[in-house]
């Protein structure tokens, strides 16, 4: 007898089917509720199918949360577009430009949402046009990530990338917090922080 899977990914049509058959089978020559036999064959008609045709669209999707019916290749993504700025679900594509002197350096298409994840295969496509990583990279804090600045500094790369608290920790309020964890004091020699109220606070672990 075969393991139950345990994960969604173990699950695939063809183990369905290969399940589905069997209890079939096993209950052809059984006497038993004629109910039990219809839901069986509704089950082997339809459950195989219906995984097929989800494991297409995983392999459409790729990773994605969304795509369009009409242009796989596009994800549905959030529009601001008329004069109320209703926030509309589109399909579409995130198109990155870079400048250099006012003209374009270079330009790539995303499917991804967020500014962010674009940043590294943005730069990559400038390396394959010219032959050689930019000297310095300048954008707004959508693009500002710990992966962004290690890799442009794995790459040589001098950069001016904000990060989305950047203005908030300026802030008197944000750097007088004494509740705030980022104000804590910290002591080398003990490897641990302190509360507002002078508790030690530990490491007891890591989670990513």
């Amino acid at each position: 007898m075969e393991e139950t899977p345990l994960l969604a990914e173990d699950i695939s049509a063809d183990k369905v089917a290969q399940v589905v058959d069997r209890i079939d089978e096993a209950l052809r020559d059984v006497d038993c509720d004629k109910k039990v036999k219809q839901k069986v064959k509704r089950v082997k008609k339809a459950w195989p199918e219906q995984l097929k045709r989800y494991e297409q669209q995983e392999q459409i999707l790729d990773g994605r949360g969304s795509y369009s019916k009409t242009d796989p290749d596009a994800t549905f993504m959030r529009m601001k577009e008329d004069h109320m700025l209703n926030g509309q679900l589109k399909p579409a594509f995130n198109v990155q430009i870079s400048t250099n002197e006012q003209f374009i350096s270079n330009y790539t298409l995303h499917q991804t949402t967020a500014d962010t994840t674009t940043y590294t295969e943005h730069i990559e496509e400038f390396k394959s046009l010219y032959g050689f990583y930019p000297q310095e990279s300048i954008a707004d804090a959508g693009y500002g990530s710990e992966e962004n600045y290690l890799y442009a500094r794995s790459k040589g790369i001098n950069t001016f990338i904000k990060y989305n608290y950047f203005h908030k920790e300026q802030t008197k309020k944000w750097r007088t917090d004494p509740f705030r964890s980022s104000n804590f004091y910290y002591n080398g020699t003990q490897d641990c922080f302190y509360c507002p109220m002078g508790q030690p606070m530990r490491c007891i672990g890591k989670r990513k």
